[in-house]
């Protein structure tokens, strides 16, 4: 480690070297003399035991070994600026960007804002919502939420719920329902954002639609409950959406199977990034509360 950190002063003029072209031209980036930059890189060569750069008229070249050094330390003083970059930012910007599906962002994440902001009045939360729900990468946001097994490499994920479909209606609606297959002559309501999720719990009961079978598209999960509130049909959605409605009387569950995919809903994000407040701050928050 000690020889490690010693060598990165040399490292860093060779990197210069490499990168502007030449002793002068890296020697005024450096804010050195021309003659401290011949003697660190002679330095390099001495500790290393190989000839990094040779005479090329007025000024030096690289030998081959020099040449490769000299790249492979360009990408690790890259990757260290960005790490850098990203502490100093998170230092001075207390805005979180996340993304996420409208009916997750409505049902499961606004509510429970308060609390965070209860204790962290400083840090500002940007909620971008995306029409897809595979559109779940980490361009432009800090943390998304994704649904999967957990395991997307160079990535952290925290588990915020099971991926768990349950039906929902109205108490009135509840009565007629007896059995998963009486599902089937009520109007089902089907959010395009997740269009796949009626098929699933379908499945999961042992009962298969039929040509007759009734569904009434709508936007997201959000419009599918409300549309089932209102008693026009039943809605499948995640468990982790509707508490507060199974609460309130407003909805009820009409039959007790529910659709487990093995998978769940994770806080996605970049484990440097999200390993400096305020990300961490929101990080162990939204865990805590899931």
């Amino acid at each position: 480690m000690h020889k490690l950190r010693n060598r990165l002063g040399p490292l860093r003029v060779l990197d210069a070297v490499h990168r502007s072209g030449g002793v002068g031209r890296a020697a005024e980036l450096l804010h050195i003399t021309p003659g401290a930059v011949s003697h660190q890189l002679r330095r390099l060569e001495t500790e290393l035991g190989v000839q990094l750069v040779h005479k090329d008229g007025r000024d030096i070249g690289f030998t081959t070994a020099g040449a490769e050094l000299a790249v492979q330390a360009a990408q690790l003083f890259d990757q260290l600026e960005s790490v850098l970059a990203r502490a100093s930012e998170a230092g001075a910007n207390r805005r979180i960007r996340v993304k996420v599906i409208p009916s997750l962002a409505i049902k499961w994440l606004m509510p429970r804002l308060g609390s965070l902001y209860a204790r962290h009045s400083d840090i500002d939360i940007e909620v971008a919502t995306v029409a897809r729900a595979d559109d779940t990468d980490l361009h432009n946001a800090d943390f998304v939420v994704r649904c999967g097994n957990g395991r997307w490499p160079g990535l952290r994920a925290d588990l915020l719920f099971a991926d768990e479909l349950v039906l929902a209606c109205a108490p009135s609606m509840a009565e007629r329902l007896r059995a998963p297959e009486d599902v089937l002559r009520e109007t089902l309501l089907k959010s395009m954002i997740a269009p796949d999720c009626w098929d699933r719990w379908l499945l999961s009961a042992g009962v298969a639609a039929g040509g007759e079978t009734r569904f009434l598209p709508l936007a997201n999960a959000v419009l599918c409950l409300q549309a089932a509130a209102e008693g026009l049909g039943i809605a499948v959605t995640q468990r982790a959406y509707i508490a507060q409605d199974f609460a309130t009387g407003q909805l009820v569950q009409p039959l007790a199977h529910s659709a487990l995919s093995g998978n769940g809903y994770y806080l996605v994000s970049d484990p440097v990034r999200a390993a400096v407040p305020p990300f961490s701050t929101f990080a162990d928050w939204i865990v805590s509360v899931r």
